[in-house]
């Protein structure tokens, strides 16, 4: 993993530490007045530093000679959910005998979709994929990132299978694939002269003026002060997804995936959709009173059985492609399995029947987690449970990543592009990251994107004069707050975040019903309010994540509310089929 890097105080942070010195580069602001000389202006925003923001950077810095700026809340690039990815990354299987092409893995998308995929966005990645994989993730020089993918004896890139995919073309690195690509592209990044890395700060609001978005207000973690950072080439969020905001959830522990991207769009009014198809994942690793633990895709595209507490296999009840069939329908049969039973867990995973040394070698992640907890792939069958997994809608943008707002694009798990439709297909999340990243790149150095920086040029110029003091709607910041102060309002963002959390999982999950979603948006409207005064009486890493977790938790319950019919990860049922006992049931299913 990449150690935390510091901040260049007047350059860029070079691979070894070092600093070099750049016309672009300025100081980062420790107060609230604005420290950017005009020059300084002429770059590109990244907000996050996952796979998606790291395309980006990478395309317009090496491409396009356009500095960039990332910015990300965490302490090192790598804190990021690409990071956690475990089964891989599609590629194209070139064996005449796979009969794999860009045409089948459009047609498996659009399958696993529900039909509710845009197909010109998934063209473009059917399309477009293996020439992003190569070029930024298989390129020998130094440029991008050369990732150590495992290969066969014979020297080939290894392809497994995945399900709902009808050829093996997933790259991997065992079970740690998103660790292995997070840290080749990220130590790209940090080594490439015209970027320039800000961390542990987090983006508060956007900088819109005249209806264009021309930078970002942010909130130094460590001293608590404000600043603001402004962008001409434009702002790209990619700062993950919002699967966090549940209650079980397989991203990370901590202020991941709490929706801030999504979150700082909705409060200047910028277009989402489909945030009601917030895709669960069928097979997370089910101990009382311990975080749900993915266990991944792969392990059923190498074999892995669903069975309940009797033995009996069960997947093909609900589809014919039984465990290789679509994540929500497999989520659901999990779901539904683990009902039956009251007084025992009801829904395994079982891989027993393949080899223990290879089992060991395949998921080495996996196993030491299992381990420490006295399981083993290849000796017990795993007790599995839906959980909250990715986010197939978000931040409306085309195929060039530009939103409804000028001067803001989004990319990564934060834009809906229309390529999941209802349901994301295995191991394009990642693949989506490089090819739409890169793509808004391709488009910010373009002429249009050139005319759009001198436009966003002229409105900073205009803008500056009454922007001395940040308007984040925060009037304070930490230095001028009481310690007592600080510790009882991160206390009650924590309390708030999990009431949050409760909710979501509660009536906005797996299976949802027109009352429980009534409910959710009455109690999710009362605790945002409560976020949103926290967050101007005191802000912090706490109370900021937890003011953006309640916006995303509140545009999802709307949306799942507003959309009657039940298609791919939004399942809603009537209220007359769900009983006081389903409703219990599923409460419990925690």
């Amino acid at each position: 993993m990449l150690k935390a890097l510091s901040v260049a105080t007047n350059g860029t942070r070079l691979a070894g530490g070092v600093v070099k010195q750049s016309r672009w580069c300025r100081p980062f602001s420790t107060n609230q007045s604005l420290a950017l000389d005009d020059q300084g202006d002429d770059r590109l925003l990244v907000v996050g530093s996952g796979v998606a923001g790291s395309a980006a950077a990478l395309i317009a810095a090496e491409t396009y000679q356009i500095p960039v700026t990332m910015i990300y809340a965490g302490g090192a690039a790598t804190d990021c959910n690409s990071y956690w990815a475990q089964g891989g990354i599609i590629y194209r299987n070139y064996d005449p005998q796979s009969g794999d092409s860009a045409d089948l893995l459009a047609k498996d998308i659009h399958r696993a979709g529900a039909g509710l995929c845009d197909a010109n966005a998934v063209q473009k990645l059917s399309e477009e994929g293996p020439e992003r994989v190569r070029q930024l993730l298989l390129d020998a020089s130094e440029r991008f990132a050369h990732v150590p993918f495992d290969r066969k004896e014979d020297g080939e890139l290894s392809l497994c299978l995945e399900a709902s995919h009808a050829a093996p073309r997933i790259l991997h690195k065992a079970d740690h694939t998103g660790r292995i690509i997070t840290q080749h592209i990220t130590q790209a990044a940090a080594r490439h002269p015209l970027i320039q890395q800000i961390p542990r700060t987090v983006v508060t609001d956007l900088i819109v003026t005249d209806d264009h978005c021309v930078g970002v207000e942010t909130l130094d973690r460590t001293t608590g002060l404000t600043s603001r950072e402004y962008g001409w080439r434009g702002t790209v969020l990619a700062s993950g997804g919002l699967a966090g905001i549940y209650e079980h959830s397989t991203n990370p522990a901590g202020f991941n995936a709490l929706g801030s991207s999504v979150a700082l769009a909705a409060r200047q009014n910028v277009r989402c959709q489909d945030l009601e198809y917030v895709q669960f994942h069928p097979t997370a690793l089910c101990i009382p009173n311990e975080s749900r633990f993915l266990l991944t895709e792969a392990l059923r595209g190498e074999g892995a059985i669903l069975r309940d507490a009797n033995g009996r296999a069960f997947a093909r009840d609900y589809h014919q492609d039984g465990e290789l069939a679509p994540r929500d329908v497999v989520a659901r049969a999990v779901f539904e399995e683990s009902q039956k039973e009251s007084t025992q867990h009801n829904a395994f995973l079982d891989i027993t029947h393949r080899d223990p040394d290879w089992l060991r070698a395949r998921f080495p992640t996996i196993q030491e987690h299992l381990t420490a907890r006295g399981l083993d792939l290849a000796k017990d069958r795993l007790p599995v449970i839906p959980a909250a997994h990715y986010t197939c809608g978000g931040i409306a943008t085309d195929l060039q990543g530009r939103t409804s707002l000028n001067g803001l694009f989004a990319a990564g798990e934060a834009a809906r592009t229309g390529l999941h439709g209802g349901n994301r297909l295995a191991s394009t999340s990642l693949l989506e990251g490089l090819v739409f990243g890169a793509s808004v790149a391709d488009y910010v150095g373009s002429e249009e994107g050139v005319e759009l920086r001198e436009e966003a040029a002229t409105r900073v110029f205009a803008e500056r004069p009454s922007s001395q003091i940040s308007n984040s709607g925060s009037s304070k910041n930490l230095a001028s707050l009481e310690p007592l102060h600080i510790e009882n309002a991160a206390d009650r963002a924590m309390h708030l975040l999990r009431a949050l959390r409760r909710t979501m999982w509660d009536y906005v999950g797996v299976v949802r019903t027109p009352r429980g979603l009534q409910t959710a948006i009455d109690e999710l409207d009362d605790i945002r309010a409560e976020a949103e005064h926290l967050h101007a009486t005191c802000p912090t890493l706490e109370t900021a994540a937890v003011r953006d977790a309640t916006c995303a938790g509140c545009a999802v319950a709307v949306a799942a509310d507003a959309n009657q019919n039940s298609a791919g990860a939004h399942c809603i049922v009537a209220d007359s089929e769900v009983d006081s006992d389903e409703d219990e049931a599923i409460a419990a299913a925690r």
